[in-house]
């Protein structure tokens, strides 16, 4: 399990485990509302920070396949045939200075 995830799931127990005393019978503290309420506003930044990760991930990889596409595309129409996986990346490295995957 990654970091974040981990912290994610710790503050989710923390606020399950606070906000079971704070619902029994309408009898809950104000301190343990105040508490689960702290822990699960906490894990509020991580779990928007774990999405734009994934977000600025996916784009990424469907830049790469554009390019991917795009080269493939030009290389049929110059060689008649389409450039093998490798001849892709070798081509990839060359241009862009970075592995596609």
């Amino acid at each position: 399990m990654k970091r974040p995830q981990a912290l994610v799931a710790v503050m989710a127990a923390l606020a399950a485990s606070f906000a079971g005393p704070a619902l029994a019978g309408g009898q809950g503290t104000t301190n343990t509302i105040i508490l689960s309420t702290a822990a699960a506003a906490g894990t509020v930044p991580l779990v928007v920070n774990y999405n734009h990760k994934k977000r600025e991930k996916r784009a990424e990889q469907q830049e790469v396949d554009r390019r991917q596409d795009a080269y493939r595309d030009w290389y049929y129409h110059k060689y008649g045939y389409y450039p093998t996986y490798d001849q892709f990346k070798q081509w990839y490295v060359q241009t862009y200075n970075t592995n596609p995957e």
